[in-house]
């Protein structure tokens, strides 16, 4: 009997370690894709990617920084950031009118990830991608803090996948986390976790009105990310590279 039980906990601490080897293989392999998309076109790169394209979570989050520093050139004052928001979510709200609920959702996150961005710009410390996709994690209650979302981007830690099957009580298992994750399915999940409360929430908010007219939640996310920035991004690691299938 005490064989047979400590044979099958060699086994379940085996797929663990595989599991995890797997999980930073792909982590790795999405960094690379993402290095690679960035010369693709920006925000209409990120439109026109396949819906059903695999991605990671934190893949997808560091090509919408990517895609926001190659669509748009920032020269603010502190007054300007809200106008600069509410601009920029009437200018792309109205492209993406035709786009669908998945395109209407990325390009809010887009908005959100540009006024990150113009923050980073005016507190004057330079940022990488990969470090503005952290603090995006965080703020969008996606991972707990900046360690898990650094180590989820770096492939040096859990991903994103795997940090919120750990915390799932109740509310994240009625989220989609498909194996494997696509663009349709990290986008609607960074959509449902985003909001104040980090309750779920449907696609509902998604409308002509949510994308033309964003009023409080874009002075709401202001104020929580001047405060998140004051926070250092723990330092990148480098992930080992990922092994042959």
């Amino acid at each position: 009997m005490a064989e047979r039980l400590a044979a099958k906990a060699a086994a379940m601490t085996e797929q663990a370690r595989s599991s995890a080897t797997a999980r930073a293989r792909d982590a790795a392999g999405a960094a690379r894709d993402a290095v690679s998309a960035r010369a693709q076109g920006g925000l209409l790169g990120l439109l026109r990617m396949d819906d059903d394209r695999r991605v990671t979570i934190e893949g997808i989050t560091v090509l919408l920084v990517s895609a926001v520093r190659s669509d748009e050139e920032r020269d603010l004052s502190d007054r300007d950031v809200l106008k600069a928001a509410r601009r920029r979510y009437r200018r792309l709200g109205a492209l993406s009118l035709p786009s669908g609920p998945v395109g209407g959702v990325l390009v809010t996150l887009y908005c959100e990830a540009a006024t990150l961005c113009d923050l980073v710009e005016l507190k004057g410390d330079p940022l990488s991608d990969e470090a503005v996709a952290a603090h995006l994690l965080v703020l969008w209650h996606v991972v707990p803090d900046l360690d898990a979302a650094a180590g989820a981007i770096a492939g040096s830690g859990p991903n994103v996948a795997a940090v919120l099957r750990e915390r799932a009580q109740g509310r994240i298992d009625a989220l989609e986390l498909p194996e494997p994750m696509t663009k349709r399915a990290a986008v609607r999940l960074l959509w449902r976790l985003r909001d104040v409360a980090g309750d779920a929430q449907e696609l509902e908010g998604t409308g002509v009105r949510e994308r033309l007219f964003p009023g409080r939640r874009v002075k709401a996310f202001v104020v929580e990310a001047v405060e998140q920035l004051g926070r250092p991004v723990p330092a990148f690691p480098v992930a080992a590279p990922p092994t042959a299938e």
